[in-house]
């Protein structure tokens, strides 16, 4: 942007104008009268909506970036709404979906449905231009949970035993399930939810910025896995995985929450023994 001294310079090489002309000095102060409005009243103007086209263009496109990951479909509706309402819908979505503890375990439209009409329900304050968006917003749910799950592969899935571990592919390549990202979300939620810890799984903390720490030597009910599989959907790939899912739990406990390799060396011989036996 050209300050008004470069401005008018520019324009008195443009039209040639010398101001050194005393037979043409009326006319040259009204030129430059009129070079000083056209400065403030359009160069201005122009110049800043021109500047916001390419900063606002860039911001969409750093938008854009975000979600490179989606299907196009989905990404296009989500960067259109952010151009259109400012709104960055997949933070306002993905706020909404983090408040529901068997999301990763959902596979069916009637259930990715269903979660759109809740995340709709309290949402359209918030966001009332998704009353027209209802459609959209159930298949960006349902892209969500696909990239969601696909995260986690890359992040880490354990390896425990190797019927484990092919459980946890062919659930994947046929339900698009991941399971470790289920298990691993749950026990990020039990660990930061002291409240939901039975009284018998609690102990007094050792460290001053917690009060209990959590008892996972207990032989019961370990991360409160009674009460979560009563909930978890009755599907077919996790109909008598109790005792799977419990490991993963304990994996991801020990290994991401307390660091105690030694106990869990322990507790998967005579998890692996017991179930030898059976």
């Amino acid at each position: 942007m050209l300050s008004i001294e470069e401005y008018i310079a520019r324009r008195k090489k443009e039209d040639k104008l010398n101001e050194f002309d005393l037979d043409a000095r009326t006319q040259n102060m009204k030129i430059c009268v009129d070079y000083i409005f056209e400065y403030f009243n359009n160069y201005l103007n122009t110049t800043e909506a021109e500047e916001k086209t390419v900063l606002h263009s860039e911001k969409l496109e750093k938008y854009r970036k975000q979600l490179d990951e989606y299907e196009p479909e989905v990404r296009d509706w989500a960067v259109s709404m952010y151009d259109e309402y400012g709104k960055q819908v997949n933070k306002y979505i993905g706020n909404m979906l983090k408040e529901d503890e068997l999301f990763f375990l959902y596979n069916t439209d009637s259930e990715f449905r269903s979660v759109s009409y809740d995340c709709y329900t309290k949402l359209i304050k918030k966001l009332p231009f998704l009353k027209e968006q209802t459609e959209m917003l159930f298949l960006f749910i349902k892209d969500y949970h696909r990239v969601q799950s696909q995260k986690h592969f890359a992040f880490r899935v354990p390896t425990i035993t190797e019927e484990i571990s092919d459980w946890l592919e062919k659930t994947w390549a046929k339900h698009q399930v991941n399971l470790a990202a289920f298990a691993f979300d749950w026990i990020n939620r039990f660990h930061d939810n002291e409240d939901i810890w039975p009284t018998s799984h609690r102990k007094k903390s050792q460290y001053s910025y917690r009060k209990y720490d959590y008892d996972y030597k207990q032989k019961s009910n370990l991360f409160n896995l009674n009460s979560l599989y009563r909930k978890i959907p009755k599907k077919p790939f996790i109909k008598g995985k109790k005792q799977v899912l419990e490991m993963l739990f304990m994996y991801y406990w020990l290994h991401d929450m307390e660091g105690d390799n030694d106990y869990w060396q322990e507790y998967l011989e005579k998890v692996l023994s017991a179930l030898k036996k059976d």
